[in-house]
C-alpha cells in the first residue's frame, strides 16, 4: 500500500512539473484574445512589444523575394554574433539567430549595465576636473 501511495505521489509530482516547463513565461504577461504583438529590438534601446494589426502579421508570413530573404538572412547572421557576444559575456543566452526571452532579457542588462558603466565613467571624470 505504502508503495502504491508513493508511486502515485511520484506521478503527480512528475506531471505537474511537466506542465510548468509547458508553460511559457514569456514577457506577454496580459495578451488580450484577438492582439497580436511584435517584437520592436534595437541593438541600443530596450526591447519592447508593439500591437501590430494581426492582418497584416499573416500577410508578411507569405512568399518572399530573393531580397527579402538574403535581407532576413543577414539579419539572423547579424543576431547569431550579438547572442555569442552576450554569450561571452556571461550571459544565459540560446545562439538561434533570432530573438527570443533569453535574448530579449540578456539584451535589458547588457543596456542597464553599459549604461550603469557610462554614468560611473562620467562621475570619475567629472571629479577629476
Amino acid at each position: 500500500m505504502e508503495k502504491l501511495k508513493n508511486i502515485t505521489f511520484l506521478i503527480v509530482i512528475l506531471t505537474f512539473t511537466h506542465q510548468l516547463s509547458a508553460q511559457s513565461f514569456g514577457s506577454m504577461t496580459n495578451a488580450d484574445a484577438g492582439k497580436c504583438f511584435r517584437i520592436r529590438f534595437d541593438y541600443e534601446k530596450k526591447c519592447k512589444l508593439e500591437e501590430v494589426d494581426c492582418k497584416t502579421l499573416h500577410v508578411a508570413h507569405g512568399k518572399k523575394t530573393k531580397e527579402e530573404l538574403l535581407k532576413r538572412d543577414q539579419a539572423r547572421a547579424k543576431m547569431r554574433k550579438y547572442q555569442e557576444k552576450l554569450k561571452t559575456l556571461g550571459y544565459d543566452v540560446d545562439i538561434v539567430g533570432f530573438i527570443d526571452d533569453k535574448t530579449m532579457t540578456a539584451h535589458n542588462k547588457y543596456l542597464r549595465k553599459k549604461k550603469k558603466a557610462e554614468r560611473k565613467k562620467r562621475r570619475s571624470e567629472k571629479r577629476k576636473r
